[in-house]
This record gives structure tokens, sequence and C-alpha cells, in this order.
């Protein structure tokens, strides 16, 4: 072989081979076999285990997170938070502050402000007066609560000056400045969690409690229309964790009703004025006992006795016991549409015109509340009432009627209310005047703040009888109302 043929060989050789590293550069990496299924070693088990910290020790990124019983690749990293489960509603969801249902539920349990859409604020969560006087933790201590409120308004009529006849109510002046109510609360609300005891006293002064006295009150003897005073409610109540899972509340004492949409406290009625059915259908108030079932979180059933129309611990006369019973539903999770169906029955249950009574009142509701949005909640009430063995007899007796409120929450301080109402009282037995009547209501609530509102309101009244007139006016088929009313509260 020549030199030639030996230095060919040479540079075919070396240009076949795998480079070459030196000794000062990277070694060459180590070619490992890829491991089949059956060869991979399984997932890392992470133990726990408290091994003493090395000074210095840089902790590994897993250490950031508490590991799960098994890491594997498709594990999201970090692990994600689970999501809280969705908070069971209060009983407040779904209510607006200034109505009935609103006050029962505040009176039953803690006060949830979330609970309540837009709108005015609860008067429970002010707080003004219990601020001022230091006894916000006193009284939260205890799972006491205290507020007041003061309202006053003025009514001018187109049918003249004094005491209106038939309506409005409560505004029951014309052309007058009313100091309607001034009221205070002292409650301990149940606790729904197990079994505890609470109270109610509310106190309430001005012409609204001369309107509303109640038979053997403290304020009977006075027979003065524009100022008396009284005790809403004067009672102890338990909730028994009992039956369902939801217990039943029961309550004993003066109370307020359970029937109807407007309550007779400024703060639990979106109008100055009141409807027909409130005042001529409805008990405001009386002395008995309630039981009150939560069957689920969307279901109450009510049921209880009473001692006969706003009486003070004392029976409206010598047979007067008679009873109430309510259903509450809402109809889907959300709370959007609530149904209520109530009974009031017995002797003297309700008030008739003088001379008019008879001897056993019958009066059945039915309302239905629907949360369009959140800024528009629509109620459609209607109460069918009649008595036995009255001067014009058991079919003349009957009285009914119906009403549609909306109520419009424009902006957070600015609310838009609007009322319009039929009711008949076919022989006299309640307003003293066989006639139909109608009426459409209305009005502003401007609450700038958590304790002031502003309520200017106009109201139309119509009749088929001349029953309408102030004083000495009397004898108008129709009337025209125009208020303005400063509600205060602390």
């Amino acid at each position: 072989m020549t030199g030639r043929s030996t230095a060919t060989i040479l540079v075919i050789l070396l240009a076949s081979a795998p480079p070459a590293y030196s000794q000062e550069g990277i070694p060459p990496p180590v070619q490992l076999p890829i491991p089949t299924l059956e060869e991979a070693p399984p997932p890392i088990q992470f133990v726990e285990e408290d091994p003493a910290p090395v000074q210095g020790a840089i902790p590994a990124p897993f250490d950031a997170y508490p590991p799960q019983d098994v890491m594997t690749p498709f594990d999201t990293f970090p692990p994600q938070a689970e999501a809280p489960a969705p908070a069971a509603p209060s009983a407040f969801t779904g209510l607006e502050a200034e109505s009935l249902p609103a006050e029962i539920a505040e009176d039953e349990g803690p006060l949830v402000p979330e609970g309540f859409r837009l709108g005015p604020a609860p008067v429970s969560d002010v707080g003004i007066l219990r601020g001022l006087l230091g006894l916000d933790d006193f009284l939260s201590r205890r799972g006491l609560r205290s507020f007041g409120w003061v309202e006053s308004g003025y009514t001018g009529s187109s049918t003249g000056a004094g005491l209106l006849s038939v309506a409005p109510r409560l505004n029951r002046f014309g052309d007058y400045y009313l100091v309607n109510q001034i009221g205070l609360t002292l409650s301990k609300p149940l606790e729904q969690d197990r079994f505890n005891v609470g109270f109610n006293v509310r106190y309430f002064a001005g012409a609204d409690a001369a309107a509303g006295q109640p038979k053997g009150g403290i304020g009977s003897g006075n027979s003065y229309q524009l100022f008396n005073h009284d005790f809403r409610d004067l009672n102890i109540s338990a909730h028994l964790p009992v039956l369902t899972e939801g217990g039943v509340d029961f309550k004993i004492g003066r109370m307020n009703t359970i029937i109807g949409y407007n309550g007779y406290l400024s703060p639990y009625r979106p109008f100055y004025s009141s409807d027909y059915q409130f005042w001529y259908l409805q008990d405001g108030a009386f002395t008995g006992f309630l039981f009150d079932f939560h069957i689920t979180d969307r279901l109450n059933v009510w049921s209880g006795m009473t001692l006969g129309a706003n009486t003070f611990f004392v029976n409206r006369s010598a047979r007067s016991y008679c009873y109430i019973g309510q259903i509450d539903y809402w109809l889907t999770e959300d709370r959007k549409t609530r149904l209520t169906a109530s009974v009031y029955a017995g002797p003297d249950a309700l008030f008739s015109a003088p001379g008019m009574g008879g001897t056993f009142d019958t009066m059945v509701e039915m309302r239905i509340q629907r949360n369009w949005t959140e800024r528009f909640t629509q109620i459609i009430q209607s109460n069918i009432g009649w008595d036995s063995n009255t001067p014009v007899g058991t079919r003349g007796s009957g009285a009914y009627g119906v009403y549609t409120i909306g109520l419009f929450h424009l902006t957070p301080h600015f609310d838009f209310n609007a009322r319009g109402e039929w009711f008949k009282d076919v022989g006299g037995v309640r307003t003293g005047f066989a006639a139909d009547y109608a009426e459409a209501t209305v009005g502003i609530n401007w609450h700038p703040t958590k304790w002031l509102e502003i309520r200017p309101e106009v109201r139309g009244d119509f009749a088929s009888q001349p029953a309408y007139g102030g004083g000495t006016d009397g004898g108008h088929y129709k009337q025209l109302t125009s208020v303005i009313s400063t509600l205060i509260k602390f």
C-alpha cells in the first residue's frame, strides 16, 4: 500500500467517526433506554413528614402547596381551590325592607342586610341611637337590638279639612300636619340553629297610635284623635329545634298581625297612606299566640289564636277566640316569586261599621310577590271577607278587593312607587257605605342616607256613593289628596 492510499483511508475513517470531546469540555451525554409502560416507575408518593430543616436550604416548589394523595403530570399545578358552597338563603332574601313580611322576618332572626335588595335601609340596620349611647357592643354581645323612628307628614285634601270619611288611612285628617309615629324597639331576635328564647317590646306614640288604640291598651282611656300611645308588640318567643330541620318558632303576647303586605308601622310600608284592604279587612295587631313551622327553607306555615280584633291582653268580647293561619311559599330557590295564603276567622275578628256587626267574621287572603328584577318588585293581593248574621245578612256583609303595587328602585337613593286598587263593600258593613271604591296612588321615596326618607304622594279616590268628605264638607264621590311625609330612622 502506498503512502497516498494510507492517507486516503485515514481521511475516510476520521470523517465517519463521532465528534470528539476534550477533557476540559462537557462530557458526552449518557444514553438511557426509554422505559416501556411495564417498566415505568410508579408515581411519586408524597408522605407527610416533618424532617429537620437544613440551614439555608431552599424549599422545594411543592412545599408551597399541600400535596394531594398522588400528583400526576395531568394535575393542575398549583392545585385549584374548590369554590365555596353557596350560602343558604336567609329569611330576608327576596323581601323588600318596607313591608310586613320583612318586619316578621326581622323579628324572627338576626338581621342580614345583604338579604335586602335595593331600596331604603332596614330601620333596624341604622343604629344611630345605640351608637350615640355607646350601646353597640353591650347589645350585640347579648343578642339584643334597639332602634327607633319618627314619622310626620301633611295631607292636603280636595274634600275639605278635618277628619276624612272612609279614606285615606292612616293620614286621615285633611289639610293637617300630623306627627304620626314616634317608635322605639328593644328586642332579642331568635337564633335559628338551637333552642333559645327571645322577646320584642315595641312602643309607639302619635296620631297612628290613637287610630289603632287597642281595647285594654295603656292609652285606651284617652279619646284624643291626634295623639296617643300604645305597645304595638309586647311578647316573648322561643325557637324549638323540633319536627323539621328548620324547627318551630313560638310567640305569645301582644303582636303585629301576619296578614297583609303593608305593615302598620311606618318603616314597614312603602306608602304614607294605606289601602282599603289594610284598614277594613285586616286586624293590624292582636293578643294571642302563634306557631311558625319552618317546613323547608322556602315553605313556612303559621297557625295560632287571637282574642279578637286589636286587644291588649283582654278579649274583644266574651267569646272572641279566633283562629289565624298562613302559608308562605317561595316557588324557586332564587326567591323571585312568593305565594301567600291566609285565613282569619272567629267572633269579632274584624271591625265593622257602627251597628253593622255580626256574630262570626271570616277573611281569606291571597297574595303573590314577584321580583321581576333587582330594581322592580310587584305585589298583587286580594282579601275577601264576610260576617254572619249582620243587619244586612251574611251575603250583604261581603267585602272584597284586589290591588297591585309596583316598587321601582330607579337609583340606590330614589324609588318610584305606584298602587292601584278596587274594593267593594256590598252592604256597607265595613265602611258604612254600600259602595264600590277605587284608588290610584303614585309616590316617590328619596332616601339620601340610611336614616332619612322623604315620601311625597298623590292619591285619587273614587266611589259609587258620596262616601268622602272632611268635617262638615261631606258627600263627595271623588277625592284628591296630596301629601309630603318624612321618616327619620335612628
